[in-house]
């Protein structure tokens, strides 16, 4: 490897550790080491969040996720604590354990769901 290709690599994982969003700045393509969410990912279908686009949501999730990832729903995943900020989504990422997991809000679009699939 180069040094370039070291440095993206670095920052890569630096930026996953910390949590920092690297953009997309691959026109498209998504680097070969870096994988797609795995896990399980928990749509809210209460009343706020259906109202709010949940369901929308779930159907981009059944579309997009990769076998990797199981889509599930529930009645409301934060205890109604967070419906305002809906529609709501919770990451049980592969590895992971409970009980509190953490909780996506404003779910919304095809982007939004392909952000949270670590798919784009």
């Amino acid at each position: 490897m180069n040094a370039k290709t070291n440095a993206i690599i670095t920052l890569c994982l630096f930026s996953t550790v910390h949590g920092f969003s690297m953009g997309n700045n691959n026109h498209g393509r998504s680097p070969s080491f870096l994988r797609a969410f795995e896990g399980t990912v928990v749509v809210c279908t209460g009343p706020t969040c259906s109202r709010t686009g949940g369901k929308g949501a779930l159907k981009f999730f059944e579309e997009l996720a990769p076998e990797s990832t199981t889509v599930e729903t529930m009645k409301c995943v934060s205890e109604c604590a967070e419906c305002g900020l809906g529609p709501n989504v919770e990451l049980r990422k592969k590895g992971d354990d409970g009980p509190f997991y953490p909780i996506k809000n404003r779910v919304k679009s095809a982007e939004d769901v392909k952000k949270i699939l670590e798919i784009e």
